[in-house]
């Protein structure tokens, strides 16, 4: 056991000095009683017995210690051995495509992936180093490099939320070549750094239109970074709004008028995944994808040593409810 507040463990040196005064009086007593007949002092009071007061000073001990241990906090320690995890470095790979605009996850896919990853950002553990973020459509673009300050990946996933532009076109390649330069600027700076300390998370429909997701996967394959893929979207998929007309909703239509469908195609994000040495999920209401963020993260756990934990338990309402219990029979005897 240990105390948090040692210093007032002090004052059970002022004890020995009440049990002193309490004896004082008892020899008082005592010498009364051998003055006078027994039986008169008996009659007059019921304090004269010698048990009486010992019991008494006891009962005073007690609640004054029990109070005086109280206030030093008392802890009861235990200590654990626990793993520590070496951390990860997350780049997110974000689809910003028309498609993802589609409402058949609400309120949308992308609106829907933003706040998750905001979600999941600002209530990270302690096992993430630091996080990047892209985002690719038609093109691509490196939003930010790795950083530890939550708050700037926020700014730049707000920007994404006010950037209405329509962006057409998929290449979900684009957004892994500026995946891999990430890396390779990032190697640059710190020569610390293995493509094994970064992993990817590859969030979109699955929709792709470029030429050059073979090529990309392919190299993360032979620097060993996994990806992991989320899928977001329903079986139906849902038409794709691009603006607001006279109180109406304005969706995107193809030459002939006709409303484009955004549809959803796991089998390019599933074979990514297998492929890269990482794994699949599959979000059908968005709301899956903050638990699937944390398992990517579980899966990613690596021990590189331990430490001693110790967690201490308070026991300082014990002892408050002996001294008080104490002092109530002191006071009633």
């Amino acid at each position: 056991m240990s105390f948090g507040a040692p210093q007032y463990l002090n004052l059970l040196f002022l004890l020995p000095l009440a049990v002193l005064l309490f004896w004082l009086i008892l020899r008082h007593i005592t010498k009364i009683r051998t003055q006078f007949q027994m039986e008169q002092v008996e009659r007059f009071s019921h304090l004269s017995t010698r048990f009486r007061y010992v019991r008494l000073t006891f009962l005073f001990v007690l609640a004054s210690g029990s109070l005086i241990l109280a206030v030093a906090e008392p802890q009861f320690e235990l200590k654990r051995e626990e793993d520590i995890y070496k951390k990860i470095n997350v780049v997110f790979l974000l689809d910003t495509s028309l498609s993802m605009r589609a409402r058949d996850i609400a309120p949308s896919r992308i609106d829907r992936a933003r706040q998750e990853i905001q979600n999941f950002i600002l209530h990270r553990n302690e096992n993430i180093g630091q996080i990047g973020l892209i985002n690719f459509a038609g093109s691509s673009v490196i939003l930010s490099y790795l950083t530890e300050d939550a708050q700037n990946i926020v700014f730049y996933l707000d920007y994404l939320e006010a950037d209405l532009r329509p962006t057409f076109g998929t290449d979900i390649g684009g957004g892994f070549k500026n995946a891999l330069l990430l890396l390779e600027k990032e190697q640059e700076i710190d020569e610390g750094l293995r493509p094994e300390d970064f992993t990817f998370i590859l969030i979109s429909d699955g929709e792709d239109h470029g030429e050059s997701l073979q090529e990309a996967v392919q190299k993360a394959i032979q620097l060993h970074v996994r990806t992991y893929t989320v899928g977001l979207g329903t079986e139906t998929g849902a038409y794709i709004p691009i603006g607001e007309r006279d109180g109406h909703t304005v969706f995107l239509v193809d030459e002939e008028g006709d409303r484009l469908l955004a549809t959803f195609d796991e089998n390019t994000l599933r074979s990514v995944a297998i492929r890269t040495g990482g794994r699949y999920y599959r979000s059908h209401t968005g709301t899956e994808l903050y638990k699937n963020l944390n398992e990517i993260l579980w899966n990613e756990r690596k021990v590189i040593g331990t430490r001693t934990v110790t967690e201490k338990t308070p026991l300082y309402y014990w002892f408050i409810v002996t001294s008080f219990a104490a002092l109530a029979i002191f006071l009633i005897d």
